[in-house]
């Protein structure tokens, strides 16, 4: 069979699925299943596998395909029907837990636009695929090498009772907190009310129909998606309000005043939370992350690990480096949790852990959650510029502007490249990454003042020209803070 090569990435396989020659088919889910299933043979006995998937057109079919492709390979399948990613890594974890080693699938793209779709796989380890598991995974699917093995069963499974027991089992301490949110008419719909419910809050939920058309796209990183959550918040005098991603791995947080809180502020909010309880503990932050961020997690104790971007890899970087917490300005804030055990980007357990902050602030236990991220420190920080370049040429434009960089400033190139400009002022910094699931740039310019940030702005218009990339999206984006 051919492979799509362009839509086996980083960290999923994703692309056009709605399209009359689109690559994401049910054939080929049938046999990304059929693949998974010949490589959980090699590794556990008697594998089986949680399979879930957001509430997408194409989805179904999908799923339906990559579990036919795991009993054809003689894995056990446990189907949980619609359900955001974090609920189908628990399910996974939990069942894990309570009967036999689980991998876990699932069926989404996340934020991307409704004609396409995707496949998360997970390890029984809890661990995402890492990219050249992925690539073999593809490869194994050109060469046929399935193997052969007898039928795996099929069982249908419900989790959600389980799951919301399992935070609210964290404690309650909500009663009478008036939230708002927005899960995008995704599948956060599913559990996050739900969730805030249980521990006591009094929940208002806007665009929760799953078969309704998006209101507007369930990416809460970009600001224009949490303006009508930000006006709800308003409206009915709510304490707090939270948006959702379309697979509910991401999160935004709009506070009582009805404002979208920055989400690096957001992380160095939870990042003291978390310092709080495990004094000098290391926190895992990606290439993308606010130096002021940074600085605040070592001013209050903490290590901050710069890491490469994507939740399969900031799992791994976790695991490896002991670390319980950490996050992403993409709104992605990660948590190991005890049991079941595995590290997840679970977006409704983070909006449950900020509701208690915003709580005890109510309470006058400690200042309000306004008063706590007004008082994080913010620089001059350019939103996530996205700078068109083919998938073909994007890796090895990275490489031509990182060669540039170094002669200009020293560089680290942990994922892309990150340029210390603190020859134009103190801890000034640029990023340019190629993203691993679109055929863009990413960009992202730092500095303390609004000179510096023109000033690097500037040269970094210059770098990216210089290799035929226009420097426009740049140019005229104008700093956050």
């Amino acid at each position: 069979m051919r492979v799509p090569w362009q839509i086996f990435r980083a960290y999923d396989i994703r692309g056009q699925a709605l399209d009359e020659d689109a690559p994401l088919t049910p054939r080929l889910a049938a046999a990304v299943g059929r693949a998974f299933a010949a490589q959980l043979q090699r590794t556990a006995a008697q594998p089986q596998c949680v399979v879930g998937g957001d509430q997408r057109a194409t989805t179904p079919a999908l799923r339906a395909a990559v579990i036919e492709g795991l009993r054809a390979g003689g894995v056990d399948v446990v189907d949980i029907g619609r359900a955001a990613s974090p609920l189908v890594y628990w399910a996974g974890a939990f069942r894990g837990q309570i009967e036999r080693p689980s991998a876990a699938a699932v069926v989404t793209a996340s934020h991307n636009p409704p004609d396409q779709n995707g496949i998360k796989l997970v390890h029984p380890s809890t661990l995402p695929l890492l990219p050249a598991e992925i690539r073999e995974l593809g490869e194994r699917i050109e060469a046929g090498d399935f193997g052969r093995a007898s039928r795996g069963a099929l069982t249908d499974w419900d989790p959600i009772p389980e799951y919301l027991a399992d935070l609210a089992a964290t404690g309650g301490g909500l009663e009478g907190l008036q939230v708002a949110v927005d899960p995008g008419n995704g599948v956060a719909a599913l559990t996050g009310a739900a969730a805030l419910a249980g521990l006591g809050a009094r929940v208002t939920t806007i665009n929760d129909d799953l078969d309704a058309a998006p209101a507007h796209p369930a990416d809460p990183q970009q600001a224009e998606n949490v303006a009508q959550l930000c006006a709800t918040v308003r409206e009915r005098g709510a304490a707090l309000g939270f948006a959702w991603d379309g697979d509910g791995d991401r999160l935004g947080v709009v506070d009582r005043r009805g404002l979208r809180a920055n989400p690096d502020r957001v992380m160095a909010l939870l990042a003291r939370e978390h310092l709080a309880r495990r004094p000098g503990a290391k926190i895992h932050v990606d290439v993308k992350t606010s130096q002021a961020v940074i600085e605040d997690i070592h001013s209050h104790g903490g290590t901050a690990v710069l890491g490469p971007v994507g939740h399969s890899l900031a799992k791994h970087a976790m695991q490896d480096g002991g670390m319980d917490f950490g996050g992403e300005p993409s709104c992605h804030y990660y948590q190991r949790v005890a049991s079941p055990a595995h590290i997840t980007d679970d977006a409704v357990r983070a909006a449950c852990w900020i509701a208690r902050i915003c709580a005890r602030g109510l309470a006058g236990e400690t200042p309000s959650l306004e008063a706590q991220l007004d008082a994080i420190p913010s620089w001059r920080t350019s939103p996530e510029v996205l700078a068109p370049c083919s998938d073909e040429r994007k890796f090895e434009v990275v490489a031509e502007i990182a060669e540039a960089l170094a002669r200009r400033c020293p560089i680290v190139e942990i994922d892309g490249a990150r340029a210390d400009f603190s020859r134009i002022e103190p801890g000034a910094w640029a990023l340019v990454r190629a993203s691993n699931t679109n055929p863009v740039l990413t960009v992202r310019i730092e500095a303390r003042s609004g000179e510096g940030y023109a000033r690097v702005r500037g040269e970094v218009c210059g770098v990216l020209e210089g290799v035929g990339i226009d420097p426009g999206p740049l140019a005229g984006e104008s700093p956050l803070g």
